[in-house]
This record gives structure tokens, sequence and C-alpha cells, in this order.
């Protein structure tokens, strides 16, 4: 009986942790040197990560500025140290962490890949054999004789990107650079790592451009803070760090116009709300949940305490960035409610939604042209949707039918 052959990753992270110690002066930092024991406080950029990034695949790290991202990548290269935990690496490793990493500024483009290469541990006979590739893929010219400290941040790219790809690495490792790249470097660049992919080589790709990622990644992490908030297949992973990215959004414009719309929130005299605005679905974090497909409903109750002339209702639904998705017609007369004086509840169902997964928000009114009256009953409220599998990115499903007609060649 044949022994199955275990493949092992091509990397592995066990509960990888790393902190720095902050300190408020350079004298607190010298101090601290001679101290048996020390008070300062520390700041954890990575909290107890592992994961395994298996061989043969396109993987995107995700997180905001400050996420720990580019640490976890340090790591893993050995220029940084973990503070707790283990990285296990299995391959030569090529990375492109920063521009200036990894150059001198006083030797030319060609001297810097023979350093690059000792570096390595590759012999001079194999360099010779890649400087070529390394020049014509860099494509800077008459510059790869010129000191590096005359290279714009876009030809440092370029050169960087040349050497790590051309001295075939099991893994890529690429920081952001490549966004001072122009398009057409940039799209020999993803080719190039197309390639690697396909020779079974992994890539830890970090990149703002999601775009970019969905179309060429297989897996996706998410770090946030430190911590790892998902990992897996690339669709559902972006699409759950897209709905972050826009809630904190709508989160930091919301702060910013609070106090202005304090004002004009306040209840009118002739009607005011009774008991809270009730939304359905299940409650999961104190937020609204509805499962994808399922009618959205909710109810509010008001009292009119002076006769209103033609009251209407209207409501709007926005994504997390409030952007309008619908909003029903304020015109339209079979939206007026009553509004003789008593206390009344109007209950209304979206039927049938196709929403995508994501968080959402709710806002209506209250309103009448003739008695110069408009009374908010929501004011952004937050719902959400889930689906059960990934069927999609963006904010609403769309059926669509696929055809292939195969043409003749006369």
């Amino acid at each position: 009986m044949t022994e199955k052959r275990i493949i092992e990753p091509a990397v592995r992270l066990s509960h990888l942790t790393k902190s720095y110690k902050i300190y408020d002066s350079s004298l607190e930092r010298a101090l601290d040197l001679f101290r048996s024991t020390s008070n300062t406080k520390r700041f954890v950029a990575l909290k107890d990560i592992s994961a395994d990034f298996p061989q043969g695949e396109a993987i995107a790290i995700l997180g905001t500025n400050g996420s720990g991202k580019s640490t976890m990548l340090k790591i893993i290269t050995g220029v940084a140290a973990a503070t707790k935990g283990t990285v296990e690496v299995n391959g030569r490793v090529a990375a492109m962490l920063e521009l200036k990493t990894g150059f001198d500024n006083e030797l030319t483009g060609i001297e810097n890949i023979d350093q690059r290469a000792l570096t390595l541990g590759i012999s001079p006979e194999r360099t010779t054999e890649m400087k070529d590739k390394i020049i014509a893929f860099a494509d800077i010219g008459e510059h790869i004789n010129q000191p590096v400290r005359t290279y714009s941040s876009g030809m440092k790219a370029r050169l960087g990107f040349a050497i790590s790809v051309n001295i075939d690495p099991d893994i890529l490792i690429i920081d952001e650079v490549l966004s001072v790249g122009d398009n057409v470097f940039r799209l020999k660049c993803i080719e190039k790592m197309d390639e690697f992919r396909k020779a079974n080589k992994t890539i830890l790709f970090v990149s703002h451009s999601l775009a970019t990622v969905k179309s060429f990644c297989t897996k996706a992490m998410w770090i946030k803070e430190g911590v790892l908030q998902n990992y897996g297949e690339v669709g559902p992973i972006v699409q759950e760090y897209e709905d972050y990215l826009r809630l904190e959004r709508a989160r930091q414009r919301a702060a910013a116009r609070e106090e202005v719309e304090a004002e004009g929130l306040r209840v009118k005299s002739d009607i005011f709300i009774t008991g809270k605005f009730k939304m359905g679905g299940v409650i999961q974090n104190d937020i609204p949940t509805f499962e994808m497909g399922e009618s959205i409903v909710f109810r509010f109750t008001y009292t009119i305490k002076e006769p209103i002339e033609t009251l209407r209702f209207c409501f709007s639904l926005t994504n997390a960035e409030e952007i309008e998705i619908f909003g029903s017609d304020k015109q339209d007369a079979s939206n007026i409610v009553d509004s003789s004086v008593g206390t009344h509840t109007i209950r209304v169902r979206v039927k049938h939604p196709r929403l995508l997964a994501g968080e959402y928000q709710i806002s209506g009114s209250l309103w009448s042209a003739n008695s110069m009256l408009h009374q908010d009953y929501a004011n952004r409220v937050p719902f959400v949707v889930k689906q059960d599998e990934f069927i999609g990115s963006g904010i609403v499903k769309m059926d669509y039918a696929l055809s292939v007609d195969k043409v003749k060649i006369r």
C-alpha cells in the first residue's frame, strides 16, 4: 500500500504574537535599558494568529492601515522577530515590503542586483544567467547603470519586483509597492504572478485595490487591529471586509454631522412618536437580521394631538455607505396615512427584497406639505441581511443566463 504524501503548507503561523514597547520620551527609552523590570506600555501589533498558507495559492492580506499586515509579513521574511508563537516557512522567500528595503542607494542598479543575489546565496554563475532577464523586466533603460538614489519610486518598484520574480522563489511576498508603478507595469506584474501561481508557488499579496484582489487571489485573510477576523475563500472574505469598510465610513460621516442633525431631530409640537420604531427579523448583536430574500418588515406608532391635513409617510433603504437603494415616492397618494387625532400604527412589508448579505439602513418620515410639518420616525436604523453561501458581490442579486456559441471557421 502506497503511503499518501503529506504536503506541507508554504507558511504556517502558530499563535503568532508581536508587541512593541511604547515610550513617552527618548529619556524614558534610554533609562529602560538599565531597568531589571519595566512597566513600559506595550502596543500589541499581532494577537495570537494561527493560519496555514498552502502551496500554489495567491493569498490576499486585507486590513486597514495599522492593522498588522506588514508586521506579519516582516516576521515571515525574518525582518522582525515574533514576541510569541512560531513561523514555519518551507521554501525560498522573495519579498517586496518597502521600496527602500534591500537597496544600497549609493550603488547602481546593476550593482544592487549582484548584492541582492549574493545576500540570497545565489551563485555568481546563476546571477549572470538571470541578470539579463531582470534588466529586461525592469525596463528602466540606461538608469540601470545609475545610483539607486537617483531613482523615482516607480523605478525602484520596477527593479525590486524584477529581482524578486527572477530569483525563482517558492514564496513571493508583495506589500502594496506595486501601487507606485504605471498601469502597463502593474499588468506585467500581475501576469508574472499568475505564472507563479500556476507553477504551484505561493503568493502573499497586500493591496488596497480590492478589484485586483478579487480577480487575482484565491484566498484572503482579514486582520483588524492585530486580530484575525476571518480567513478563507477570497469572495466571501472580501465581501465581509468591504461591508466593514462601508460601515466604518458611514459611522465616521455620521459622527461628523451628529451635532448638526441633533437640532433637526427634535420632536415637533403637532406630532410625536409613541413607543419605539420596530423592525422584524431576528435580533443578533442588537441588530435586526433577515435571511436573504426574506421580507423586511417594520412598524411605527404615531400620536396626533391636532388634526393635520394630508399626512404622508415615506421611507428609504441605503447601504452602509448611505447610497440609496430605494426611496418611496413622496407624492404617491397611496402613501397618505390617517391624520386624525389619536394613536395609529403603520405596518410596512418590503416583499422579497434581493439584497445581498451586508449591513443596511432604513430611514423614514411623516410629512405634510399643507402644515409645513416633517417628522422623522426612523433615521438610518441599521439592519443586516445574511446568506448561507457566497453568490456574488455588490448590493442586489441579479439573475443571469450564460450561453456560449461556437463560431465555425470556414
